[in-house]
């Protein structure tokens, strides 16, 4: 079974970057507005090697590169080309930081896109060196701090009172739950999640009586925790583990002969899931969160991401990889900043940042709900806009069982799981 190393402590964020050096060479380094002729940098740091890079590397770089090529092809930034380099992120902190330096100071890249599980330990350095940041950032606060406004979060500024909300305990009752049990690591940011969507059920009135966030990635007991989910009488399980991890969880509940009416499982949605004949047959049945549109339901959007997969990233198959989420996202959000920023014909770091902070409504050309990048931390963490599907491994499909219309998350005033 095929490991993806996507989970809610070590997803990818996505860095935006540009230097202020007349010496980089280009257009925007200098201020200037986005003449004829001018090149715009962007470098990807990803994990390419390490545990990490099973959910990003290289699918992650391609699909960055398409989204550029789109752009580029379709002359969406007047008088901009755009050009793509990258660095290996690893899997450690330390190689992050190295990665985002040799970027900024030796490819000399005027936006970076961090895509990988290290960015909470490079964003000092980013803010010391005025970099404007564009990540997923739900690995650590600096994206939600208000003080740090040349850095911004591809999926909206994240909340991290972690508070309980509306929208996702009423889809487990329309199911038919009524109690739920949550299962996760003991890392802060998975922990505040699992508590979130525990404090979440009880608030609609589901029953929680069994949690466990107290193991490393790795090493729980699943059968263990299998016959205490199954005396608890749960049934609805809501995950917040790496996609191996949660497979063998739902394989354990099936062998003890717990039923269950729903399930939450981040990080599922992804072509490698259904690739993997293991991990498919664990996988039946179960529900699973997509934070974007679902290439299934054919919309202009996925449409237009899958069209340009396969034009650029020569990718043909049904679904994106978990990888191309994190590329063709940093990517877009890039591209959208460069669009407003040429508008106000000024593609310099500082022109971008003021352009960017002013995008109230960003759906991603269709393929998620509104994101504002005026404001920080109005948004739940492991939901894109405050939004998310939930689709069904069915056969070899995912099947979006919220139609075209994803659920939305509304905070809980005055709650606090952080």
């Amino acid at each position: 079974m095929k490991a993806m190393l996507k989970m809610l402590t070590g997803a990818a964020t996505a860095l935006l970057a540009a230097s202020t050096l007349a010496a980089c060479g280009s257009a925007t380094a200098s201020g200037s507005g986005g003449g004829s002729g001018t090149t715009i940098t962007l470098g990807i740091m990803t994990p390419l090697t390490g545990p990490a890079a099973s959910s990003f590397g290289q699918s992650t770089i391609d699909a960055a590169k398409a989204r550029i090529e789109l752009a580029n092809s379709q002359h969406e930034i007047p008088g901009v080309t755009l050009k793509l380099v990258s660095e290996d992120e690893g899997t450690t902190p330390e190689a992050g930081l190295a990665a985002l330096q040799r970027l900024h100071e030796q490819d000399h890249a005027d936006i970076v896109l961090a895509a990988g599980v290290s960015f909470y330990n490079s964003y000092r350095y980013a803010a010391q060196q005025k970099i404007p940041v564009i990540g997923d950032c739900i690995d650590g606060p600096e994206c939600a701090d208000p003080n740090n406004k040349t850095i911004f979060a591809m999926f909206g500024s994240s909340d991290n009172n972690f508070p309980n909300y509306q929208g996702l305990p009423e889809f487990f009752k329309s199911k038919g739950g009524t109690t739920y049990c949550g299962v996760g690591y003991n890392l802060p940011s998975t922990i505040a999640n699992g508590k979130a969507m525990s404090g979440s059920a009880q608030a609609a009135g589901l029953s929680t009586p069994f949690t466990d966030f107290s193991f490393a990635p790795g090493s729980a007991n699943f059968n263990a925790i299998a016959l205490s989910i199954k005396n608890a009488k749960c049934d609805v399980v809501g995950t917040q583990m790496q996609v191996a991890d949660s497979l063998s969880l739902f394989t354990a509940l099936k062998g003890a002969g717990v039923t269950l009416k729903a399930s939450f499982v981040q990080g599922g949605y992804g072509q490698e899931l259904l690739d993997d004949q293991a991990g498919l047959a664990a996988a039946q049945g179960l529900y699973m969160a997509a934070g974007y549109t679902p290439a299934s339901l054919k919309t202009p959007g996925t449409t237009r991401m899958m069209d340009a997969l396969k034009t650029y990233a020569n990718w043909s198959k049904p679904y994106p990889a978990a990888g191309h989420e994190w590329g063709w996202f940093s990517a877009d959000t890039a591209v959208t900043g460069l669009v407003a920023a040429a508008k106000a014909n000024d593609t310099s770091a500082r022109g971008f940042v003021t352009a960017l902070r002013k995008v109230t409504n960003d759906t991603h050309g269709g393929l998620t709900c509104p994101v504002n990048y005026s404001t920080f931390g109005d948004t739940q963490q492991q939901f894109p806009g405050n939004c998310t599907y939930m689709v069904k491994v069915t056969g070899s499909d995912f099947v979006s069982d919220t139609g075209e219309t994803p659920i939305q998350i509304k905070a809980i005033p005055g709650t606090k799981n952080g």
